[in-house]
């Protein structure tokens, strides 16, 4: 049987001495470890941010959408209950009512979170400033 004074004779010897090549590997690891946050963030602010493409896609779908199910739903209570175009008609206007309102509050919550301008850059200096004549 082995007992812990044999395990402690058994164990490998941890090596102090690092070669010249796993020192430079060892700290390149350590930099591009310390890099890695800076990138993460960048990363989730990139992924937060819609392109133009992305913002008309997003609020045509949402007023598209709108549309299509209450008019979906007009023709739906038209068949349940024998009328021929009245349902669907009035839920067409009032899908029409929904989309837009869906598409202004798409813009409102893109426009608060759309990072906010530098105010120095909003208005370009005046060179030729005629106030001093």
């Amino acid at each position: 049987m082995f007992s812990m004074a044999d395990s402690d004779k058994t164990k490998r010897p941890e090596r102090v001495s690092q070669r010249p090549e796993t020192g430079a590997l060892a700290s390149r690891i350590r930099r591009a470890k310390k890099q890695r946050p800076a990138l993460a963030a960048a990363s989730a602010m990139r992924q937060n941010e819609l392109t133009g493409a992305g913002r008309a896609f997003r609020m045509a779908s949402e007023f598209v959408a709108a549309v299509i199910v209450a008019t979906a739903l007009g023709m739906a209570l038209d068949a349940i209950f024998g009328t021929r175009p009245i349902f669907m008609i009035v839920l067409l206007l009032l899908g029409f009512a929904a989309g837009v309102l869906n598409v202004t509050r798409a813009a409102a919550e893109m426009n608060a979170n759309a990072p906010k301008p530098d105010p120095d850059k909003l208005v370009p200096p005046d060179e030729l400033d005629d106030d001093d004549d």
